[in-house]
């Protein structure tokens, strides 16, 4: 009976058409009632015929000048075509004629969305939900939840989500939404408990146990997390997202063999995806299977080419494999991709470095400091670099700064010890040592790390005992 109905109904609306068109070739004037002309409006403007759409709206206005059906139908026709202040025109003249269209202000609301200008979107999608049906309200209500998020109010986009979701606990889009506005609005106590409110009352919810997971897992609970995208996967078997971020909690906790598994099961149920692969390169890299893991970045990088993370971890393997001429041109791309990540610079510095390049190699430090300045790390190589180039004054300068800086760096101070001793000034190397052991007793292994000779030195081992 349906489909009867249905070519019964397209056979009707095709006869208006005709009957709408010969009007126009023999240039006479008949009658349609609002209902036909609606039909027509949306019979062309489902071609994209918007010329055609004017023409009926020229007719249906001289016929019906007051209906605010056929003024809502007008301003849609202008939204199609990007003329969204004549479209406003249009709609603020049927609020004129009939204040409680929901149509209306509805169109209203979309045209301000898109004119990024949320508050009056808000505004006009709550006029609709007051005139809207059941069915209606969950749409309306996720429009105001998105206008609410673009305008940083996460606690009425909460609200409007989970009213939602009383009225069906099945819509997906709230779900997501929901978990992504407990996150951002760093509300993650609030978005465990609801969630797990939520799995009482609904426990076969996929989705909902995947939020509980991500939940989880940005608290640090990750046995928790893998054990809840467990029971997202036991209800869906192939929710991929799911395998993905088990995968990842297993990272976090440094079980890299049972994360490549889980990432390996995510590519099972998923069209071939880079960062797949780029994690399955990183599990492999961290396994120490270099070549496996190289083999992995590189099928990430063949399908998303600027994906820098995934050309740095090439590079970064290489490097690991002592194939050092190799690994520059994989840096130099992601460096090129991304010239404001310090990572990539400080290995291309390690590895300017070992060839032998110290002014290139000291470039690339330079630039890891003006990028991370509180990097612990980087004023110690600075100073090593500085020191090979028989520029000791420079890197005086940069463990003066430093250790005035970051007066908690206990491997810093320690480092800058070591240099005092290597290059002849006892009084401040002794004045430095003995802050740094009062301050930071138990890290001193690290000057007999970087200064072997200190082992041997009797100041040295006194103020050590001293301090004991």
């Amino acid at each position: 009976m349906e489909n009867e109905f249905g070519a019964s109904s397209d056979r009707f609306q095709l006869s208006i058409v005709k009957r709408f068109e010969a009007m126009l070739d023999e240039k006479k004037a008949l009658f349609f009632d609002v209902e036909e002309f609606e039909g027509l409006i949306d019979y062309y403007t489902s071609k994209n015929d918007s010329a055609k759409a004017f023409k009926v709206l020229d007719f249906a206005l001289e016929q019906h000048p007051k209906t605010a059906s056929l003024l809502v139908c007008c301003a849609q026709v202008y939204v199609s075509i990007h003329k969204p202040q004549e479209a406003l025109r249009y709609l603020n003249m049927a609020e004129t004629f009939e204040p409680f269209d929901i149509e209306l202000y509805y169109t209203k609301a979309s045209i301000f969305s898109q004119l990024r200008k949320s508050a009056k979107a808000i505004e006009n999608y709550k006029k609709a939900l007051e005139y809207a049906d059941l069915n209606e309200k969950e749409d309306i209500l996720l429009q105001l939840a998105f206008e609410s998020e673009n305008i940083n109010k996460h606690e009425d986009a909460i609200n409007f989500l989970s009213s939602i979701l009383e009225l069906n606990s099945e819509n997906e889009t709230a779900l997501y939404e929901l978990g992504f506005c407990f996150d951002v609005s760093n509300q993650l106590e609030r978005g465990k408990n609801y969630f797990l409110d939520f799995l009482d009352k609904q426990p076969y919810s996929h989705i909902a146990w995947f939020n509980l997971g991500i939940t989880y897992g940005k608290l640090n609970l990750y046995e928790k997390a893998i054990e809840a995208y467990d029971f997202a996967i036991a209800i869906k078997e192939d929710f991929s997202s799911a395998y993905f971020n088990k995968a990842h909690c297993y990272s976090q906790q440094e079980k890299h063999l049972i994360a490549l598994r889980c990432f390996e099961e995510t590519l099972q149920f998923e069209t071939e995806d880079a960062l797949s692969y780029y994690y399955i390169g990183e599990c492999h890299e961290k396994l120490e299977n270099f070549e496996k893991a190289i083999a992995n970045y590189k099928k990430a990088v063949k399908l998303d080419e600027f994906l820098a993370d995934g050309w740095l971890g090439i590079g970064s393997c290489f490097f690991e494999l002592d194939r050092n001429l190799e690994s520059l041109s994989y840096i130099r791309k992601a460096i090129d991709l991304d010239d404001l990540n310090p990572d990539y610079h400080y290995l291309y510095g390690d590895v300017k470095s070992i060839l032998g390049f110290k002014e290139e190699a000291l470039n690339a430090f330079l630039k890891v400091q003006e990028l991370e300045p509180d990097n612990e790390d980087i004023v110690i190589d600075i100073c090593n670099i500085y020191q090979e180039l028989e520029n000791p004054e420079a890197a005086m300068n940069q463990f003066c700064t430093a250790v005035q800086e970051q007066a908690n760096n206990a491997k810093l101070l320690y480092n800058f010890v070591a240099f005092l001793f290597k290059n002849g000034d006892l009084i401040n190397a002794q004045f430095y040592l003995d802050i740094a052991l009062k301050k930071f007793y138990d890290e001193k292994e690290e000057l007999f790390r970087v200064y072997e000779e200190a082992k041997s030195n009797p100041q040295v081992l006194e103020l050590i005992e001293y301090y004991k």
